[in-house]
């Protein structure tokens, strides 16, 4: 038998790129690099960005309020995606006000004087304990740009984040699927096309999001080969 086409962890961030994609977020990873050879400082399993103007109403369906979207500002997102429901936290590398400023000074949404500071408040807020869902949802704000960290793990359930602000599967699933199958065919936006077309990450996922009534994570494992 040979190895599986998917890891787990492998489909859990692509799932929440997809998310996000649909959000209207621009997302990409990062490392921040390290002086020292062979190492790296940190890296950034989903960086993503959406800005205010963002529209697409031909697809008929609104932005998620999970997300709780502001039309009055860019969005910046720190996402950290984690597999195990029970260790579901910030990297410790990440909680370092040096590390942070990095990947805001990549991201260059916040002029230069303006990044230590919300590097900052950033980090107090990424170290709290208890994940308080309105701090994490908050962020920091400056510059016309809000910056928050985002905690995801498809596997867990709400049971296992009491109370904090962490991207679950079923936001995920339910999303997607108002997304890809509308209950009515849409006037303005075709659902049938080359579904290549998202990439040859991201195609997998829509394609099962397409072809299955009652989409799981579980199922969803089992189409990608993943152990």
């Amino acid at each position: 038998m040979g190895q599986p086409r998917w890891k787990k962890e492998e489909i859990h961030e692509a799932l929440v790129v997809l998310y996000l994609r649909l959000n209207g977020y621009f997302t990409t990873s990062l490392v921040v690099h390290a002086p020292e050879w062979g190492r790296n400082r940190t890296e950034i399993d989903c960086l993503a960005v959406r800005h205010p103007n963002h529209a697409q109403p031909d697809r008929m369906v609104e932005p998620s309020q999970f997300l709780e979207p502001l039309d009055s500002c860019v969005d910046l997102l720190i996402c950290e995606v984690k597999s195990n429901p029970a260790r579901v936290a910030f990297n410790q590398r990440l909680l370092d006000q040096g590390a942070l400023e990095h990947v805001l000074q990549w991201a260059g949404v916040f002029p230069s004087e303006e990044v230590p500071r919300v590097a900052c408040g950033l980090l107090r807020i990424l170290k709290q304990e208890g994940l308080d869902a309105r701090r994490a949802r908050d962020g920091v704000v400056a510059a016309g740009v809000r910056v928050r960290g985002l905690l995801c793990c498809p596997p867990a359930t709400e049971a296992d984040i009491p109370g904090g602000w962490c991207l679950l599967g079923p936001e995920i699933f339910g999303y997607a699927t108002r997304c890809f199958n509308p209950p009515a065919p849409r006037a303005s936006c075709s659902t049938r096309y080359n579904l290549n077309l998202w990439g040859r990450w991201l195609a997998p996922l829509v394609r099962y999001f397409k072809r299955t009534k009652s989409p799981s994570l579980d199922e969803l494992y089992k189409r990608l080969g993943a152990a």
